[in-house]
């Protein structure tokens, strides 16, 4: 008897300590879409290259991808559950490759290869940008609908298309107009 609560606690232990540490991509896609022209309440247009190196190269559940020769640069993390794997992304685009380049455009990304989890990620980040933003959609599509704020363009996309990975990806792009077109 003694042998199998110490079995049970150990297993659930186990459990709690497993999905403890895996994130939840629906809380990402609410944050990032609520707040559209920003990421995190971190990554921004016009920030310094550095900032972002600094951020995203200490977090414990992302792995950085830094780079002192690309103008992009990104991290990236995975959850499975439910036997789903997404990954979550973001990647900048940086005016020069120092320290003090301030990036460009930058994007959100999930990567899964479960076309229903890709659809309601789409559908979430549609959503809740919608209702967040000023203005309504500039350009709307079946695959793409897009956003202008002051400047800036927000776009969210799906084409509902494997890559060459096998994956469907979920992305939301902020760039400049003035700068980027």
């Amino acid at each position: 008897m003694m042998y199998k609560k110490v079995m049970a606690s150990a297993l659930l232990w186990a459990a709690l300590t497993a999905s403890a540490g895996a994130f939840d991509y629906n809380q990402s896609v609410d944050e990032i879409a609520e707040s559209p022209l920003t990421a995190y309440q971190t990554v921004y247009l016009g920030m310094p290259r550095a900032d972002f190196d600094a951020n995203f190269s200490i977090l414990p559940d992302w792995t950085f991808y830094g780079s002192s020769v690309s103008f992009t640069e990104r991290a990236e993390r995975t959850s499975v559950v439910k036997n789903v794997s997404v990954t979550e992304g973001i990647e900048i685009f940086s005016a020069d490759t120092s320290a003090k380049g301030k990036v460009l455009a930058f994007d959100n990304y999930f990567k899964t290869t479960d076309k229903a989890t890709a659809k309601s990620i789409y559908s979430r980040l549609v959503a809740t940008i919608y209702s967040n933003m000023e203005n309504f959609p500039v350009k709307q599509t079946s695959k793409e609908v897009e956003w202008t704020q002051d400047d800036v363009s927000i776009t969210v996309a799906f084409d509902g298309q494997k890559d060459s990975d096998g994956n469907y990806i979920v992305y939301i792009r902020r760039y400049h107009n003035k700068i980027l077109k």
